[in-house]
């Protein structure tokens, strides 16, 4: 038979670590706490890795520009791997497919061209390409560059996309935590205990504006937690 002596706990500290943004643990004998006891978050560690380009934005295509030549049009698929992108990394893993296309596919006189850049002043993007840039298909990338999904004929002018580039597709990172009570989200009742914005380029979980749970690439995540005893 096993008798064990349960203390109450005006107050005690809480570190969870892992490597997915929903960490769980079990305590035995349980941690007995006041019924006025309240949670807060000491500490939050992690890298900010958490991706803007994935399986759902990473596509789009170049067709060559060819009037001299009536068979299929040629055209050049570009595809990103998953990560956190600036615009200047986007350029280059672009500019490394349009080359090795290039190579491949076509002579010097009909070689695609491809050049992106932002505006300072409104932060649009801003690209130079010498083919037809198809926006339209399917996982297309044309919103984080600030453009409508449709297709663009090439121009001697610099094309501006409609909107704003959106590299943050994250603006509000939440940590939940399911023994906490007496927050809202809206209207709604939330286990929400801190919400903050990443400043910096690159149990409890983490969860964007939406409470979807976040990729953070298995990068090793460490969360203190402090619970306490109202007014203690």
């Amino acid at each position: 038979m096993y008798i064990f002596d349960f203390v109450m706990h005006e107050s005690v500290t809480l570190s969870l670590t892992g490597n997915a943004t929903i960490l769980s643990v079990n305590y035995f004998p349980p941690i007995n706490l006041y019924e006025d006891s309240e949670i807060a978050l000491l500490c939050l560690q992690t890298f900010n890795s958490f991706p803007n380009i994935n399986e759902n934005n990473n596509k789009f295509s170049i067709q060559v520009v060819d009037n001299e030549n009536n068979n299929d049009p040629m055209v050049c698929f570009i595809t990103l791997e998953e990560g956190c992108y600036e615009i200047e990394d986007i350029y280059q893993r672009v500019k490394k497919q349009i080359d090795a296309y290039n190579i491949k596919n076509l002579t010097e006189l009909t070689d695609l061209k491809f050049d992106i850049t932002v505006d300072p002043n409104d932060f649009r993007s801003k690209i130079k390409c010498n083919g037809i840039l198809h926006f339209e298909i399917p996982y297309s990338i044309a919103p984080v560059f600030g453009f409508e999904k449709r297709v663009y004929e090439p121009y001697y002018e610099t094309l501006r996309s409609e909107k704003a580039v959106n590299l943050n597709t994250i603006n509000s990172i939440k940590v939940m935590c399911n023994i906490a009570q007496g927050s809202f989200s809206n209207h709604l009742q939330s286990h929400s205990i801190y919400e903050f914005f990443p400043k910096e380029r690159t149990g409890s979980k983490l969860v964007d504006q939406d409470h979807n749970p976040i990729d953070n690439f298995a990068e090793a995540l460490t969360i203190v937690l402090h619970i306490k005893r109202y007014g203690s």
